[in-house]
């Protein structure tokens, strides 16, 4: 992402203030009396910057660092963990070269820091993530006092597609409250609203911790067939709800070439699989590694905004399986309808002819979610990632 990208993206979370880059290597001037200036620290650098640090307050970016999701190896864990011990003494800041600096001239106008100060009750500062460029792309903060504790996590919906995201999620985790599914613990949402243009969504932090506790290739299936179970229901797919959303997607799509190739390809799952029942459920929606970590013996789980109920068992499962090997245009027929991967459905007690319509139709849905988002032009990064899926997906016909 440009630089002028993370300058645009903090200028509306302080829009009454100056945003600017500091100069590389030249630390800069004194800011003028009266005026409130927070400063930042790109990492790795403006480049390649993936964070945000807050500067001057060391116990913070230091907490800012400490994140382990269940993908990250040994070695990682360890690099994390100590470069987090070595930026709260505050000495690694004052060497990284490229900086942010926000100034807002007195009386300074609200600022998102304000903001969450407000909601959480404490005095915070934010740590900024972005992200890569995608359709569903947003700043996501961190809420941590000065002292270096984690109050809370907060996305900030600055476009449609991420506000409409952002409600979903909100949604997802008031009915997760309730549902409160076995073996997971979901962040509990704080507060929903829109400020000063944007949506925000602030939510509890759930505890990471720098040791492993579950070797890299476990695999979350109790937790996953718990969630699916506390919306379960048995349906032929033909009479299903998951089946009438996906006949509405074609009329959704502005290519008439692929909207007709949905068409065709929903026709032919119809035909073999309609009158097949299935067991229906609820599902994360993006469960991968990279959005979850053991907390001893359950699952810190977030990132919920896909959420959804009425779909086949096992997509969860599927999804992180498959995800795991990215990118999503590298995927081949003979990858994707491997016995491992149709093997993986074995513990939710489907049949051969089960696993393989189940299958199919994570592929269908994935493909759908890919071309809905990849319209307009903020949805360009993902139009590959639907036109391999849906040429994947022809391909797959004879083995569906």
């Amino acid at each position: 992402m440009s630089e002028s990208a993370w300058i645009e993206a903090v200028s509306r979370l302080w829009p009454e203030a100056e945003v600017s880059r500091s100069p590389r290597g030249r630390r800069p001037g004194p800011a003028t009396a009266g005026d409130e200036v927070r400063e930042f620290v790109y990492l790795p650098d403006a480049r390649r910057a993936r964070l945000l640090l807050p500067l001057g307050t060391p116990r913070a970016a230091g907490t800012a660092l400490r994140r382990y999701s269940h993908d990250l190896g040994v070695r990682a864990r360890l690099g994390r963990g100590l470069l987090s011990a070595a930026v709260r003494t505050g000495l690694p800041q004052r060497f990284l070269p490229d900086r942010m600096r926000v100034r807002a001239s007195h009386p300074a106008g609200e600022s998102v820091e304000h903001r969450l100060s407000e909601i959480l009750g404490r005095r915070v500062v934010v740590s900024v993530s972005i992200g890569n460029a995608r359709a569903n792309r947003k700043p996501v903060l961190q809420a941590i006092t000065p002292s270096g504790e984690s109050l809370a996590f907060v996305k900030v919906g600055d476009t449609d597609v991420a506000r409409e995201l952002i409600r979903a999620e909100a949604a997802a985790l008031e009915e997760l409250a309730v549902l409160r599914p076995p073996g997971i613990r979901v962040p509990r949402m704080i507060r929903h609203e829109s400020w000063r243009g944007l949506e925000l969504l602030v939510m509890s932090a759930l505890p990471t911790g720098v040791r492993r506790l579950r070797p890299s290739g476990a695999v979350p299936v109790a937790a996953m067939s718990g969630l699916s179970a506390v919306a379960a229901e048995v349906r032929t797919l033909a009479g299903s709800p998951f089946l009438d959303r996906l006949r509405r997607v074609p009329a959704e799509i502005g290519d008439p070439s692929a909207a007709a190739r949905l068409e065709a390809l929903l026709d032919h799952l119809t035909e073999r699989y309609g009158d097949l029942e299935l067991r229906f459920g609820a599902w994360h929606g993006d469960w991968t590694p990279w959005n979850m970590a053991w907390r001893r013996d359950a699952v810190n789980l977030w990132d919920w905004e896909r959420f959804a109920r009425d779909v086949p068992a096992g997509f969860d499962l599927l999804h992180y399986t498959l995800q795991q090997f990215r990118p999503t245009t590298s995927w081949t027929a003979d990858l994707v309808w491997s016995d491992g991967v149709l093997a993986a459905l074995e513990p939710f007690g489907v049949g051969e002819r089960a696993a393989r319509a189940t299958l199919a139709l994570y592929l269908t849905e994935l493909y759908a979610r890919y071309v809905i988002a990849g319209q307009g032009s903020i949805g360009e990064p993902l139009r590959p990632q639907a036109d391999a899926l849906l040429d994947l997906l022809d391909r797959s016909r004879p083995r569906m």
